[in-house]
């Protein structure tokens, strides 16, 4: 990828996309050698944790600062607010679209020997993390909302529509890899449904912070999620119940596209009158 080029005209292809994300997962493979380097200090499990979660944003954001600086370019991420109307519909809407996706996800096959030991795994990872609830917390609510957002909607959606791809194409594409970057089948349902949304609301507000915000309330509401399912051993009823497949609820699928419609009618209408 140029990066030259790249950050001269601040657009971005698909392919320079793409890549873009493949650098990132890359930089992610480093976290075993900084987690050697580390070990000497003898750092609690949460705080390395947090570290190596950080490091690849930290180095990927380094680099974009430094070409930025070299080509005396400016990016232009927009840190305003929404009326607080808008954010009422918008939190609504980010709550039926976590209602979906929490249903859908739940519909997706845990059984083999691939997917088994990887939802395992994830969960076993998640049982770990919850006993150091500081380090956890800071990371999954604070720090994972910022970096993400940054990168996938503040430079990869944002360069893409500058560079005049299709909206719903550009948001859509970002979104993928944004799910894809979980590296897991129920996470990456997650990542395209909800960052397709927030893309959309990124589109419609212009508003990184916006962005933020939503991500925020929506990891913290999964967090607490993850604490009520620890604290009652649902976990360990979720790995043992496997092989059960869950049922479809119409309601909530039926429910949530209702609220969506109404919400993204509002923000079209508010879109309209020039009210972002």
């Amino acid at each position: 990828m140029n990066m030259k080029n790249y950050f001269k005209h601040i657009k971005i292809s698909y392919t320079e996309s793409f890549l873009l994300v493949i650098s990132f997962i890359t930089i992610n493979f480093f976290n075993i050698i900084l987690r050697k380097l580390l070990n000497p200090f003898s750092l609690h499990e949460g705080i390395m944790f947090s570290i190596s979660y950080a490091f690849p944003f930290i180095l990927l954001f380094l680099i974009i600062s430094y070409q930025i600086q070299k080509n005396n370019i400016f990016i232009n991420l927009s840190m305003k607010v929404s009326p607080w109307h808008v954010y009422i519909v918008i939190f609504i809407m980010m709550f039926s679209i976590m209602t979906i996706n929490d249903h859908l996800s739940s519909l997706i096959p845990r059984r083999g020997d691939v997917l088994e030991n990887m939802y395992k795994e994830i969960n076993f990872f998640l049982q770990e993390e919850v006993r150091n609830p500081i380090p956890f917390l800071s990371t999954t609510v604070l720090l994972a909302p910022i970096c993400e957002e940054l990168l996938f909607r503040g430079i990869i959606l944002n360069g893409m529509l500058k560079n005049n791809i299709h909206p719903l194409k550009a948001i859509l594409f970002s979104s993928l890899l944004f799910g894809l970057t979980h590296m897991n089948p129920w996470q990456l349902v997650g990542g395209i449904l909800i960052g397709t949304f927030i893309g959309y609301i990124y589109y419609m507000t212009s508003s990184i912070m916006d962005c933020i915000l939503l991500h925020i309330f929506n990891n913290a509401l999964a967090t607490i999620g993850v604490f009520y399912t620890v604290k009652d051993d649902n976990i360990i009823s979720n790995i043992n119940n496997i092989g059960i497949d869950k049922p479809f609820h119409w309601p909530v699928f039926v429910i949530g596209s209702f609220i969506l419609t109404i919400g993204f009618y509002y923000l079209l209408k508010m879109r309209k009158m020039n009210k972002f």
